[in-house]
């Protein structure tokens, strides 16, 4: 069976490891592509140089199919466009927010034109509208359940079907998903892919802190917070001391008071946790099929649990 994110990919298997920051660097994303499917590294925020040696680094890794996400909003967006173009990546997940919106054609009329395919990355209907309007590819949905920053509130079963309804591109389901099973559903809803983060959180090429690994096992389903949500900043991640703290300001201050005291103690949260190890004073970013992340494995054992060798060779997916 066909299948046209294979196809323009040029992957074997219909599964994008997503960006996530201090987790997927050029070592998990290389053995993602490497075990068939497509890494993605999370470097959107990065300032040029590191980001420009990520993308170097990747290409001794693999000669696979890579990506990497850009993020419209940062102040170095279009210093890393020039990289990206440059260095003639293959794949690009745009990430972006309404204020930028204005702006994204010029992104991806840069992009395209350079050979490179453009994932949009939406949280809601309106938005995978804007980024077809705009260009992209592909649409790549993130719901309400899935890790890191939220910008939606609709859940991902609600959502991707929506979205299959209102663009003519192909959509791909990036939250919910933690076996085979969400895979299965994903197909079902509608999506023609599926983007996968926090599982990968559990890789053993992923260099995230063993701490981070560790509590991210041992947690349970009910166990992550949506935080942030009254600063119009929403993060999912696991209830631990800094969200505490986070939610404790949310009742006490609002507005620009609320956003100060959050940005004081959750500035560089995200480092503490997955680079130094703190999981009660940083944030460790995961959605909620955390209870279904019950093992380290190689990205291979992974991405052939998800989708089985005999179901890669029986439906061929890239012809």
């Amino acid at each position: 069976m066909s299948n046209i994110v294979c196809k323009r990919l040029g992957i074997e298997v219909p599964i994008l490891q997503g960006p996530m920051a201090w987790a997927s660097d050029s070592v998990l994303s290389a053995a993602v592509s490497n075990a068939g499917g497509i890494g993605i590294m999370g470097i959107g925020f990065s300032p040029a140089a590191i980001f420009e040696s990520e993308i170097v680094k990747i290409k001794t890794l693999t000669k696979k199919p890579f990506g990497c996400n850009l993020i419209t909003a940062v102040p170095n967006a279009n210093e890393l466009l020039d990289i990206i173009l440059r260095e003639k990546v293959p794949v690009v997940e745009l990430e972006t927010t309404p204020a930028f919106y204005g702006s994204l054609s010029s992104f991806t009329e840069k992009l395209k034109a350079n050979g490179t395919i453009v994932i949009g990355k939406v949280c809601s209907v309106h938005e995978a509208v804007v980024l077809e309007k705009a260009g992209s590819d592909f649409v790549s949905v993130k719901g309400a359940d899935g890790g890191g920053h939220i910008y939606g509130y609709t859940g991902t079963f609600s959502l991707i079907p929506q979205v299959v309804d209102s663009v003519s591109i192909p959509v791909i389901n990036s939250s919910g998903v933690g076996d085979a099973r969400g895979v299965a559903a994903s197909f079902a809803l509608g999506a023609s892919a599926v983007e996968i983060g926090s599982r990968f959180l559990l890789a053993e090429e992923c260099q995230v802190h063993s701490n981070y690994k560790k509590a991210i096992l041992e947690a349970e389903e009910g166990d992550t917070v949506l935080t942030g949500t009254s600063i119009n900043d929403p993060v999912r991640g696991l209830r631990n001391k800094l969200a505490d703290e986070v939610l404790e300001i949310e009742k006490q201050f609002k507005g620009d008071e609320a956003a100060s005291r959050i940005q004081k103690i959750c500035s560089g949260s995200l480092r503490k946790a997955a680079v130094n190890g703190d999981t009660e004073g940083g944030s460790v970013v995961v959605g909620q099929v955390v209870g279904l992340l019950n093992k380290i494995q190689s990205v291979r054992e992974i991405i052939d649990e998800l989708i089985s060798p005999s179901q890669r060779k029986s439906q061929n997916f890239m012809n």
